[in-house]
């Protein structure tokens, strides 16, 4: 199983943990078990529960859909800057308009989300 990318979070495996371990128990504890303030834990566990996995795929070229893997993030423009960031030394290659990444609902294309890497544009 392939591992979900945290798009836009700092920690996002951690804040994960956290979200899960609050599910069995009091913020306090879980504060103590991973050493931060209960403060730290709401905003973690908060920061997760307004996130989205996305299912993303790769379309162009003329062929089927290729799957990029799960991204979590809280639209679907930041799961698919943060797919590209993650693989960027594939998409690097990429630079015919054509290719883009899909959920199968919304779609954006690889230049674009180029154009937001390197500032050119607004997420």
């Amino acid at each position: 199983m392939q591992a979900v990318i945290y798009a836009d979070l700092r920690n996002g495996a951690r804040d994960q943990q956290i979200h899960d371990a609050l599910t069995y128990k009091h913020v306090a504890e879980v504060a103590q078990d991973f050493k931060l303030s209960p403060n730290t834990i709401r905003a973690a566990s908060k920061r997760i529960a307004n996130a989205t996995v996305y299912e993303l795929s790769l379309l162009g070229g003329g062929g089927s859909p290729m799957p990029i893997g799960r991204v979590a993030a809280d639209s679907f423009r930041k799961a698919a800057l943060g797919a590209y960031r993650s693989y960027h030394g594939t998409f690097r290659n990429l630079e015919l308009p054509c290719w883009v990444i899909t959920d199968g609902t919304q779609s954006i294309e690889v230049m674009e989300l180029r154009r937001i890497d390197i500032g050119e544009e607004s997420l």
